[in-house]
């Protein structure tokens, strides 16, 4: 039997479909470190049946057989060259996002500092000092809500809309857009709406469904990938 294989961590700091487990103190005067600690708990293998994966790229569907053991370790059966890239990109960074790490791993690593008072709608600002990429969130009932990056080719901003609890009381992201800039005229570039939708299988909450409605350049694309026939190993 061909399988997808595919790492599922249970709580993560993941926007991009993952489930999300904050402390409770936000918008409060407590350390910016307590607002960012989200607590990993475990990894789970996952396995999917032959022809479990069904890529619509703009009415042009495929399906395929693929296996995630990790962000660079992903293997894809035949298909196009732009759904194989598609696949790659997503999968890749479900795979990533949701890999288990310690808060001094991944935001411990940096000086914390609120910037603002609270006022925003989406909630206190949380400077990221020294990452390299003036990031920032913002925080608000006890959970990031947006996230702002630069890069040399551009600037971005994810912002959440929508979440749901799992079973465990986790929070899972179902949808969120990304705005894209170009860094030096900070004219828009590109728009994203993603949707996700999971299914429970065991103690794991496993990707089933993303959408993707993207704007660039004056056109409208939509793509989906369906996942089906989750199984635990």
């Amino acid at each position: 039997m061909n399988t997808l294989v595919s790492t599922i961590v249970v709580s993560s700091i993941i926007v991009l479909g993952g489930c999300q487990k904050t402390n409770r103190a936000a918008n409060t005067k407590s350390s910016p470190e307590v607002l960012v600690n989200q607590t990993q708990d475990h990894e789970v293998e996952a396995t999917l049946e032959e022809n479990v994966l069904v890529l619509n790229i703009n009415g042009e569907e495929q399906k395929c057989k693929v296996t995630v053991k990790g962000p660079k370790d992903i293997k894809i059966s035949d298909v196009e060259e732009k759904a194989k890239s598609f696949l790659n990109e997503n999968l890749s960074s479900i795979a990533m996002h949701r890999g288990p790490r310690s808060f001094e791993e991944s935001d411990g690593k940096y000086k914390l500092i609120f910037g603002d008072d609270g006022s925003h709608p989406l909630g206190r600002k949380l400077v990221m000092g020294g990452d390299g990429m003036s990031s920032f969130y913002r925080i608000k009932d006890g959970r990031i809500q947006q996230i702002n990056r630069q890069t040399p080719r551009f600037s971005f901003s994810i912002n959440i809309e929508e979440s749901k609890k799992n079973q465990d009381g986790k929070f899972l992201t179902r949808k969120y857009s990304v705005f894209y800039f170009n860094p030096e005229t900070k004219g828009l570039k590109d728009v994203e709406s993603y949707t996700d939708e999971y299914t429970r299988v065991g103690e794991a909450d496993l990707p089933k469904m993303r959408r993707i409605i993207n704007c660039e350049e004056g056109a409208i694309s939509v793509s989906t990938m369906t996942l089906s026939n989750h199984e635990l190993i």
